[in-house]
C-alpha cells in the first residue's frame, strides 16, 4: 500500500469489516461504472491490497451492471432503501412489552441475532464462513449497545424474544434502524410493528425529522411492515463482492 486514500479514490478502506473477518475489505464510492471507472476501481483494489470489495450498483444502469459482471464482482443481493418523514409529537404510545436493553439481555440478543439475519448478504455469500457471518451479527448487536441505543420486546413468559437498534445523528437530524429481529418461535405476533413502532417514537423524542431503514428485496415481511408504516422505497441498489 503506498499512500494514504484520497478523498477522490474510487474506494474506501473498511476498517471495522477488515479488523472481523481478518483481512483487508474495502467499498467502492460511485454507484455507477464506466470502463475507465472500472479499471480504476480494481487498480485502487490492488493497490490496498484488498481481499474483498463491495459495491452497491445503481440497479437501474444496464451497462453499470454489465461492467461489474466484467470485472468480476459476483451479484450477491438487492439492497432497497426505505426512508419516512416524522412528525413531531405523534406516533403510537408505547407498547407494554417494550423496553430498552440491558446488560443483562445481550446474551439472548446474541443467541437470536445468529440465526435471525440469513437473508443477508454475508450469508448468501459462500466465500464469508457461515460461522463467521453469524458472529457478525452477534458482534453488530454488542457493538450498537455500547455506541447506540436498543429496544427489545418480551413476550409470553420467554424472556426477550425481539430487538431493534437505533441509531440517531443530530447533525442531520435523522434516524435509522441499524438491526431489527424476532425470535422465530414469537413471529407473527406482531412484535415487530411494536419495535418498528418503537423505534419511530425513540426518534421523534431524539429530534429527528427522518428515520431510514434497510432490508433485502427478498425480505417481503418487512418490506410490508415497513411500507404499513408509513415508509417509502428512497433507493435501491444491486449489492456486488469483488474477490481478489
Amino acid at each position: 500500500m503506498s499512500e494514504p486514500e484520497r478523498s477522490d479514490a474510487p474506494g474506501m478502506l473498511l476498517p471495522w469489516d477488515s479488523e472481523f473477518f481478518g483481512f483487508r475489505i474495502g467499498r467502492l464510492n460511485a454507484r455507477r461504472l464506466t470502463p475507465a471507472s472500472l479499471q480504476q476501481a480494481l487498480a485502487w483494489a490492488a493497490d490496498q491490497q484488498l481481499r474483498c470489495a463491495y459495491f452497491l450498483a445503481d440497479a437501474s444502469c444496464a451497462d453499470t451492471l454489465a461492467r461489474a459482471h466484467e470485472g468480476g464482482f459476483k451479484f450477491v443481493d438487492v439492497r432497497v432503501d426505505f426512508a419516512t418523514d416524522l412528525a413531531a409529537g405523534t406516533g403510537t404510545p408505547p407498547d407494554s412489552r417494550l423496553r430498552p436493553a440491558t446488560a443483562a439481555d445481550l446474551p439472548g440478543l446474541e443467541k437470536i441475532s445468529r440465526v435471525a439475519h440469513q437473508d443477508t448478504r454475508f450469508f448468501k455469500d459462500s466465500n464469508f464462513p457461515a460461522n463467521r457471518a453469524a458472529d457478525l451479527y452477534a458482534e453488530w448487536i454488542r457493538r450498537d449497545f455500547k455506541v447506540h441505543r436498543i429496544f427489545v420486546v418480551t413476550d409470553a413468559g420467554q424472556g426477550v424474544t425481539g430487538y431493534v437498534t437505533c441509531q440517531v445523528d443530530p447533525a442531520t437530524e435523522t434516524g435509522r434502524i441499524s438491526l431489527i429481529a424476532v425470535a422465530e418461535s414469537a413471529r407473527q405476533r406482531g412484535l415487530g410493528r411494536v419495535l418498528v413502532e418503537g423505534a419511530l417514537q425513540h426518534f421523534r423524542l431524539s429530534g429527528c425529522k427522518q428515520a431510514f431503514v434497510t432490508t433485502q428485496a427478498s425480505n417481503i415481511p418487512a418490506q410490508r411492515l415497513y411500507q404499513a408504516l408509513g415508509f417509502r422505497t428512497a433507493e435501491t441498489c444491486a449489492t456486488f463482492h469483488r474477490w481478489f
